[in-house]
């Protein structure tokens, strides 16, 4: 999926070239982006898909789009992959062959190093805190969840669980797909053997005011679709404490935090809309 990153999508897409496995079709949707990225792509990757969404539908949206029209042609497995990625040749072979190996396995993932330090491990999956705060894993612990910038599950999990969640957006949509897997039985698993490397938080950035919207509303909303009422009331009162703060410190990001703590608690979900 790109928004607004045609550079890094056309490096991504050249990496796939080298892909080993023998059977795949890339299917890139261009989320509104306005770049001149699906234009270039169709004239310097004509194999690939290019399916143009006239709106930004975010990380969820954008990439549902892109798994129906990748079921629709009749794949048996999806991988979803971020465009500021590049991939190793054999990722796509060790993620299918995990999944064969293992018939209970619902999503797998890759070993993501960072793009700058191509040696250095980002991420190998991740877990959960009692308060919905997400933990990266960067070695062999079993994850809870696969980061959705490198995630595959076969055709009969998305079948039988659905996409994802459009209430998300944008963060917590991976983790809240991993936790429906689970909870229908499936296994989730970092494939060691797989590798991609990942330019982190290019597009958002790690600590700008979208950022911070979206990562506390939704980490509150991932509390509440689990039943989670101990860890929502104490991760809503950790919002609040924070924006005190912020608030007394003029961080200019305390508005993010205070409209993404009033969205949660109206029920506005979904795509930001700015307040006044």
């Amino acid at each position: 999926m790109n928004y607004k990153g045609k550079a890094d999508t056309l490096e991504c897409l050249e990496s796939l070239r080298w892909l080993t496995y023998p059977n795949w079709l890339a299917v890139l949707v261009d989320n509104a982006s306005a770049d001149g990225c699906p234009e270039a792509v169709r004239e310097s990757f004509p194999e690939t898909v290019v399916i143009e969404s006239q709106e930004n539908l975010g990380f969820t949206g954008g990439n549902n789009i892109g798994i129906t029209a990748a079921l629709e042609r009749g794949a048996e497995y999806i991988f979803l992959l971020n465009n500021d990625t590049t991939v190793h040749p054999s990722l796509l072979g060790w993620l299918v062959s995990a999944l064969v190996m293992n018939p209970r396995l619902g999503i797998v993932g890759p070993t993501m190093f960072f793009y700058d330090e191509p040696l250095k491990v980002w991420s190998t999956g991740g877990k959960m805190d009692a308060r919905g705060q997400s933990i990266l894993l960067t070695e062999g612990e079993a994850p809870e969840f696969i980061v959705g910038a490198g995630l595959m599950t076969p055709r009969s999990v998305l079948e039988q669980i659905g996409a994802f969640d459009d209430q998300f957006f944008l963060y917590y949509e991976e983790s809240d797909l991993c936790a429906r897997a689970k909870e229908a039985g499936w296994g989730i698993a970092s494939v060691t053997p797989a590798a991609l490397w990942h330019k982190v938080s290019k597009a958002t950035g790690l600590d700008s005011p979208l950022t911070v919207y979206y990562m506390r509303r939704n980490q509150l909303l991932y509390l509440q679709k689990r039943e989670n009422k101990a860890g929502l009331r104490a991760a809503f009162l950790d919002g609040l404490r924070l924006l005190l703060v912020w608030t007394i410190k003029r961080n200019p990001r305390r508005a993010a935090l205070r409209q993404a703590l009033s969205d949660f608690r109206a029920g506005r979900l979904g795509r930001q809309t700015v307040q006044s």
